[in-house]
């Protein structure tokens, strides 16, 4: 199973999947959920299977499905020969896949550094379809499978590791904090989702990069004089000048950082790209640095600048109180931010103030 960067780990995936059929003929889906240990949210990655995944665009806390938690803690994996046991349970996802006419299932939990990090399901329509000997089987290749991702991962971590650092000095200079890199790249997955949710115009894994890169969106500010980034008072026309050169400030710090580290062929590096350039563009062409609109502006784009101006109007500054839910959305249903993503989130409530409670400025500035 050799990596091949310019394809997706979905792409990867389904070859994985191709090949241990050739070898399991009744395994009808492999999965990958991946576990956020931060927030406890265990969530789809990535899948492959004969028919549409019953399962897209969820996740849930681990902590609520005792079942899986055990799996997670004990690094054991688990036959489940008959999923007719199953038949009474209240879980979502497990009503899902029961309707879907799956009937035997094997789930391996990975962990890495005595961390748990991710399961990975196989799932056959066929009753007691993994014998003690696939099981096996099935185990060495869900290293690999896990593999594949990790490594994927750590190239993104790496990358994003690098280019946090050198955000730090801006941020330690700006009034941004870290708790507001942390709420926006949440509320940013919480809008992606519900879009996706709605239209399928992501999958989970470009869900996934967008919530990994929406924190730097801001990096070029790091390139900016401080007696510009730092001013309380007016911009002159040449300071505002100054001020917008930090979006193409940051894709050439970008562009460097993947020439040094050779990521060129790393899938949804376009995504950080797009991000990071045009997250200053308005639905209306009203923006910068192209003046874009509408749909011409990247999608991950209009996500980030609905996820960071969000964060901005309902947070107090030494410059201004926070303002309510209410006026923020007031404001942003104007002809600046893409619909659709304002819509996504105007009745998420609960999960914007868990949000904003889990990454308050007190617990992480």
């Amino acid at each position: 199973m050799e990596t091949n960067h310019s394809e997706s780990l979905g792409e990867q995936l389904h070859h994985c999947f191709c090949q241990i059929k050739e070898n399991v003929k009744p395994l009808a889906r492999l999965a990958v959920a991946l576990y956020d240990g931060q927030t406890d949210q265990l969530y789809t990655f990535a899948n492959s299977s004969e028919q549409a995944s019953p399962l897209n665009y969820y996740q849930v806390p681990l902590s609520q499905v005792p079942s899986l938690k055990v799996l997670a803690e004990s690094g054991q994996p688990r036959i489940l020969d008959d999923l007719g046991v199953l038949e009474r349970s209240p879980a979502l996802h497990t009503r899902k896949i029961l309707d879907a006419g799956y009937r035997s299932s094997f789930t391996v939990p990975v962990r890495t550094q005595e961390k748990f990090q991710a399961l990975i399901f196989f799932d056959s329509y066929e009753k007691n379809a993994f014998s003690q000997g696939t099981q096996s089987l099935l185990k060495l290749h869900s290293q690999i499978i896990f593999d594949k991702i990790w490594q994927e991962m750590t190239l993104c971590r790496t990358l994003r590791g690098v280019l946090v650092t050198a955000q730090e000095f801006s941020r330690l200079k700006d009034e941004e904090t870290a708790a507001h890199l942390q709420r926006m790249a949440h509320y940013s997955r919480l809008i992606a989702l519900n879009l996706a949710q709605q239209s399928g115009c992501l999958n989970d894994e470009q869900i996934e990069h967008i919530f990994r890169f929406a924190p730097l969106h801001d990096l070029g500010k790091i390139a900016i004089p401080d007696a510009i980034l730092l001013k309380k008072g007016t911009f002159t026309t040449e300071e505002t000048s100054l001020m917008k050169s930090h979006v193409d400030k940051g894709v050439e710090i970008v562009e460097c950082m993947i020439r040094e580290f050779q990521l060129q062929n790393l899938p949804h590096i376009d995504s950080l790209r797009h991000i990071i350039h045009f997250h200053h563009e308005r639905w209306n062409g009203s923006g910068y640095p192209l003046g874009l609109s509408g749909s011409a502006i990247p999608l991950e784009s209009r996500i980030v600048a609905v996820a960071d101006v969000f964060d901005a109007l309902t947070t107090q500054r030494p410059y201004k109180p926070a303002w309510s839910y209410a006026e923020a959305f007031a404001y942003m249903d104007s002809e600046l931010f893409d619909p659709d993503c304002v819509a996504s989130i105007r009745n998420q409530t609960d999960a914007l103030r868990g949000i904003q409670q889990q990454f308050s400025d007190d617990g992480l500035a």
